[in-house]
């Protein structure tokens, strides 16, 4: 028998759920300064399809830090002091006989402002439990499900009458029936514990990399390096890859890396991240300060990030994959 789904998603900090849990905590910072919209999140019928229907609605505040707890996941997140909040999080749950069976877990991280952020950390996780649970539960097809709900959100996005500044990253990770699927665009990471060691499960899409520079060139476009080193696509995007950025689409694609990982004993936790996390703390200091404490880990991993000299948003989430372990 299927029973109620818990939803939770939280662009820039803020969250709201279907149901009420006690388990759940939620702290934020006295001097609030920087919250964002709120989002009214979809259900999911007993039939296990997702409701299309959305809403949203203004808060007036904004705050600096959001720490949440929820049911097998930890969210620490800070806006930087350069523009407003651009990161968001998104968590959905598919429960059987009181028993989540099927889990998806998002961080975004958006530029040129929200507007991107926040369509696609709606959408995104939609868009993956519908193709999810209608595929056939074949290892190729689930990935190839993952892979059309990234093209299918990006091409919403770009599709949308009012038109959409700007972009985002994702990386999400789905665990369905002991296997763990973890999808991206852009240089948002995620770092799998297996016995107190990292193992990175993504690779930054960024025009470092020489597959990417040269899958650029390819189609016709040019990838230079600025005065501080990085390199851009037409000299304008960092990322290779994103959801949006219409104006560089015909390079900058949102074709995703799926990968899989059969969870095994062993796989203790995940942690993902946005960049603004990764380009201070490396993916084993991450990792050994979860291993600590994962109750107050996150919170203390994005003050370690902005006391190295982080100015980006910063958003570390942590899952616990012990509970998903056959």
């Amino acid at each position: 028998m299927l029973h109620a789904v818990r939803f939770l998603c939280s662009v820039s900090g803020s969250d709201v759920e279907q149901q009420p849990d006690s388990s759940k905590k939620k702290t934020a910072s006295s001097s609030a300064r920087r919250r964002p919209s709120r989002l009214v999140i979809p259900v999911v019928d007993d039939a296990g399809e997702v409701a299309a229907s959305w809403g949203a609605a203004a808060a007036a505040v904004k705050e600096v830090d959001v720490v949440v707890e929820g049911e097998g996941f930890y969210v620490a997140s800070r806006a930087g002091p350069r523009h407003e909040m651009e990161d968001a999080y998104a968590v959905v749950t598919h429960k059987i006989d009181g028993d989540s069976q099927l889990a998806c877990y998002g961080v975004f991280d958006g530029h040129g402002g929200r507007a991107a952020v926040d369509f696609v950390s709606q959408r995104l996780g939609q868009n993956v439990f519908s193709a999810v649970l209608t595929a056939a539960e074949e290892h190729g097809a689930v990935s190839e499900a993952i892979r059309a709900a990234y093209l299918a959100t990006d091409n919403e996005l770009l599709s949308q009458p009012q038109g959409v500044s700007g972009g985002a990253c994702a990386t999400t990770a789905l665990v369905q029936n002991g296997d763990l699927y973890v999808a991206h665009v852009g240089d948002c990471r995620a770092v799998l514990s297996r016995d107190g060691a990292a193992t990175a499960l993504t690779a930054d899409h960024t025009c470092a990399q020489d597959d990417e520079r040269e899958r650029i060139e390819r189609r016709g476009g040019y990838v230079s390096r600025s005065g501080s080193g990085v390199w851009r696509v037409q000299g304008s995007l960092a990322v290779s890859r994103s959801f949006g950025d219409a104006g560089l689409k015909q390079w900058v694609v949102a074709e995703p890396v799926v990968s899989r990982v059969p969870l095994t004993a062993g796989c203790e936790f995940l942690v993902v991240a946005s960049d603004g996390f990764w380009d201070k703390v490396s993916n084993q200091e991450a990792i050994d300060a979860v291993s600590r404490c994962r109750a107050t880990a996150c919170r203390e991993l994005v003050e370690l990030a902005r006391s190295r000299g982080s100015r980006d948003d910063v958003t570390v989430m942590v899952v616990d994959l012990e509970r998903f372990v056959r």
